[in-house]
C-alpha cells in the first residue's frame, strides 16, 4: 500500500474513482478482501469511513492481518461468509437496505470470476444496499481470453444500471483490470 507504484495500478485507480465521486464516504462494502491493500488506502484517504469487509476464506483475513496490518485499520467490519449470502441475506448480517455509499464487488477464485456476480438475483439485492447517490463497482480481470465475457458482463451490468462506465487499468504484466462502474 505504500508502493510509489500502488496508484498507477488497480487500487490507486479505484481510490482516484472513489475520490473524483466523493467528497465524503460513510460506509463501504468490500465483496473480497485479499491483501486488504484497498481498505487502508480508503481509510487513508477517507478518515472517517466505516468500511465493511467480506471474504469467503479465513486465510485470506489471516494473512491480511498477519502481513498486512489490516488489523490496523479502525473502523473495518469483517464477515468472513460467501458474497452472494451476505448479500442475499443482509439482515443476518446485520446490514440494511441503502447503507452504503459504496460497494465494491472484487470476488475471485483465483482467476476465475465466480458465477454470483453474473446473476440478477445478486446484482438486483446488491443495488438494494446502497444508498442514493451511491455507486457499485466491479473489478474484473481483462486478460485477452476474458475480453469478450467482460463486455458481455458490461452489457449485463447496463440492464440494471444506466450510464454504466468502464476503465482499463493497465497492469505491469499481461494482466489488466477493468472497472466498471455506475451510480445507483
Amino acid at each position: 500500500m505504500n508502493s510509489p507504484h500502488t496508484h498507477k495500478l488497480y487500487w490507486g485507480k479505484m481510490l482516484h474513482l472513489l475520490k473524483e465521486n466523493f467528497t465524503h464516504l460513510n460506509e463501504v462494502l468490500l465483496l473480497g478482501l485479499g491483501g486488504a491493500t484497498l481498505v487502508h488506502l480508503i481509510h487513508q484517504e477517507f478518515p472517517d469511513v466505516t468500511t465493511t469487509s467480506v471474504e469467503i476464506d479465513q486465510t485470506m483475513v489471516d494473512i491480511a492481518n498477519n502481513y498486512f496490518n489490516l488489523s490496523t485499520v479502525a473502523n473495518n467490519r469483517i464477515i468472513v461468509d460467501d458474497a452472494l449470502r451476505v448479500v442475499i441475506e443482509p439482515h443476518n448480517f446485520n446490514i440494511r437496505e441503502n447503507q452504503f455509499n459504496v460497494v465494491i464487488v472484487d470476488i475471485y477464485v483465483g482467476e476465475k470470476y465466480p458465477d454470483l456476480g453474473k446473476t440478477g438475483n445478486f446484482i438486483g439485492n446488491l443495488k438494494k444496499l446502497v444508498a442514493p447517490e451511491g455507486m457499485i463497482i466491479f473489478n474484473r480481470i481483462y486478460r485477452e481470453h476474458h475480453q469478450e465475457e467482460v463486455n458481455i458482463f458490461i452489457e449485463y451490468v447496463s440492464e440494471f444500471f444506466s450510464d454504466v462506465k468502464s476503465l482499463v487499468v493497465a497492469g505491469y504484466t499481461n494482466s489488466d483490470n477493468v472497472l466498471i462502474y455506475a451510480k445507483v
